[in-house]
């Protein structure tokens, strides 16, 4: 039996939105949400992971520590949700200038994903290193390439840039809007943790099930993606080099029992139709609203949705990342009879269906620029349209 639900409502003024200004060139070490290169992701959302990730490193290949040093070497640390615990990492080793001169190969890890990540709208993954904010405004940061791989073969590198003027020292600080790219640039220290986005269209692939991270020694002796040269805190002893806390998925397709926010709730409030939160909204228009079923919604289940002006207008957010949904938008005349205009399967786009001509328009609804998997969505019909519309979710037949 395929379970369904629906919202529906009378045509109605939509609210306002604002938008915060940027600041950049690229984002600053900790809060920067309107940052149009890479703002920051927060890896804490009231008190808890933050439920936008949906899932995280399930093991780890090939970890080499490049200083042979022993502190901070378990590789197990990087696997599972972030901690911002600054001790809770892996490191990956510093080299000296001698060992750089003869050649010697930075440390790394690779992490594995299982289900991969895939190549969405924004920012695709996140990395957390223990950066620190510093007293005179700069981060102390550790930098790192990141490479991902579609088969845990062949890597791809992401282009980095580093504007860096001139080295730093052992424990100097950079300026994190001079760097793109490059992991260890955001603050993730107690109640500071930001992890560093990654599109993965930045580097052609349409998934990854790999992403390794690679120390940089930061004396200058390696460049950027335009052949400048990196500069971080360097040379740094006992937890040396980049030390990493956790890779956060965030584009990864999530089936509803799947769901990262049903684990908080009790097995017995888990299912499609309950409604832990008594909102009126129940589970599954929660996972296709992008909502948090066990937090009460302000706006009420008919505000969900808005709309708006004789052209009959309206707007919903939802999720893309919804593998077993079926969204459908209908229309009605009396709230008894619904005609399906336009559906969505698997996430995808919505597709009108023959005979109705709405317009459809999708951009990003989340706060956070560089989070593109939460979507707002805007149909347009026309004014002798129905009055009554609908957003109607459906678990897709297996």
């Amino acid at each position: 039996m395929i379970r369904h639900h629906a919202i529906a409502l009378s045509l109605a003024a939509a609210a306002a939105t604002t938008h915060a200004a940027g600041g950049g060139p690229y984002s600053a070490a900790t809060n920067d949400p309107d940052n149009p290169f890479d703002a920051p992701i927060p890896g804490f959302e009231m008190g808890r992971v933050n439920p936008l990730f949906s899932g995280w490193a399930v093991a780890w290949q090939n970890y080499h520590r490049a200083d042979g040093q022993s502190p901070f070497s378990d590789p197990d640390l990087a696997l599972g949700p972030v901690t911002g615990d600054p001790f809770e990492v892996v490191a990956l080793g510093d080299l000296t200038e001698d060992a750089i001169a003869a050649g010697a190969t930075p440390g790394s890890i690779t992490l594995v994903f299982d289900p991969p990540i895939e190549d969405m709208q924004g920012a695709d993954f996140a990395v957390f290193e223990n950066a620190l904010v510093s007293w005179d405004g700069g981060v102390f940061a550790e930098l790192a390439f990141v490479e991902a791989s579609a088969d845990g073969v062949t890597f791809h590198r992401f282009p980095a840039t580093s504007l860096t003027a001139a080295a730093v020292g052992p424990y100097g600080t950079i300026d994190p809007a001079n760097v793109h790219n490059l992991a260890g640039k955001h603050a993730n220290h107690g109640s500071e943790s930001w992890g560093t986005p990654f599109d993965l269209a930045d580097v052609g692939l349409s998934h990854a099930s790999h992403i390794r991270i690679v120390d940089i020694p930061g004396n200058g002796a390696f460049t950027d993606a335009g052949g400048r040269p990196i500069y971080d805190a360097w040379l740094t002893f006992g937890s040396g080099g980049f030390d990493l806390d956790a890779v956060g998925a965030i584009s990864q397709p999530m089936r509803f029992d799947e769901w990262p926010q049903l684990a908080g709730l009790p097995p017995h409030q888990r299912a499609p139709d309950a409604d832990p939160d008594g909102d009126g909204v129940p589970n599954l228009l929660e996972f296709a609203l992008a909502r948090n079923p066990a937090v009460p919604d302000a706006t009420p289940p008919t505000r969900l949705i808005t709309a708006q002006d004789a052209t009959r207008r309206f707007t919903f957010v939802r999720d893309c990342r919804v593998a077993d949904l079926v969204l459908e938008i209908q229309s009605s005349e009396n709230l008894a009879n619904w005609t399906t205009i336009a559906v969505s399967t698997g996430g995808a786009s919505f597709s009108a269906l023959p005979g109705h001509m709405p317009e459809i328009s999708e951009t990003s609804a989340h706060p956070i620029r560089s989070i593109g998997v939460i979507r707002r969505v805007e149909v347009v019909l026309p004014s002798n349209s129905p009055e009554f519309l609908r957003l109607r979710a459906s678990l897709a037949s297996p």
